[in-house]
């Protein structure tokens, strides 16, 4: 959900306690907003419906659990940490799609990737990566998805498609986006009307924002 359908949530639990006649306060009903606001609208009255009918939990007035317990399973947006690593780019030249946690785990473990030392820099990278996601989870965020393109054109086609794919992730089947076609710019010409975001000026960007390249 968004801001602009908090009141009709509220509404919607209001109307609720008034089946169960309970009288619930907008303190209360901000604790389901917190649970909740990261499902969809469509789907919470769905679920609140499906308790109300529910012939044992039914009886009760829904906790946000409750209502969790009918909403339909989420889909799992992000990739497992080692799927991060090797979807990530390991050279100037490679294009892979990126999130800001990947990219944030990739820029702990660059100095180790220079070195060589690709064992220790996929630890870091996991360690990192998975701190991240688990922060992300719990305030129910996304991971937002962007091509990242290396030096070689041929390679940029395929970001552009991961990116589709990953965001295809948290997306139902009906709902799912069509990959994209080739464009004569992949092999053409470095300029894209997109701007894309190069893997080492990113890595750069962050290491310069976090003090690492003093």
């Amino acid at each position: 959900m968004n801001t602009n359908e908090k009141q009709a949530f509220f509404d919607m639990i209001m109307k609720t306690s008034e089946v169960y006649d309970k009288n619930i306060k907008p303190e209360r009903v901000s604790v389901y907003w917190d649970a909740l606001k990261h499902r969809d609208l469509a789907d919470i009255k769905t679920a609140i419906n499906r308790h109300i009918q529910d012939a044992d939990r039914g009886r009760f007035f829904p906790l946000p659990a409750d209502v969790a317990a009918q909403l339909p399973k989420e889909l799992d947006p992000w990739l497992s940490a080692n799927e991060a690593w090797a979807a990530c780019p390991k050279s100037e030249s490679d294009s892979a799609a990126l999130c800001h946690e990947i990219s944030s785990a990739l820029c702990v473990a660059q100095d180790l990737m220079d070195m060589g030392d690709m064992i220790a820099a996929r630890m870091a990278f996991i360690e990192h990566y998975n701190r991240l996601v688990e922060s992300a989870k719990s305030i129910g965020e996304k991971p937002e998805w962007f091509p990242s393109y290396g030096f070689n054109k041929e390679n940029r086609y395929l970001a552009d498609r991961q990116v589709v794919e990953y965001k295809n992730l948290a997306l139902p089947n009906d709902q799912k986006l069509a990959l994209p076609e080739p464009k004569p710019e992949y092999t053409q010409g470095l300029e894209h009307t997109s701007s894309p975001i190069k893997a080492s000026d990113f890595l750069g960007k962050i290491k310069n924002d976090l003090g690492m390249d003093k």
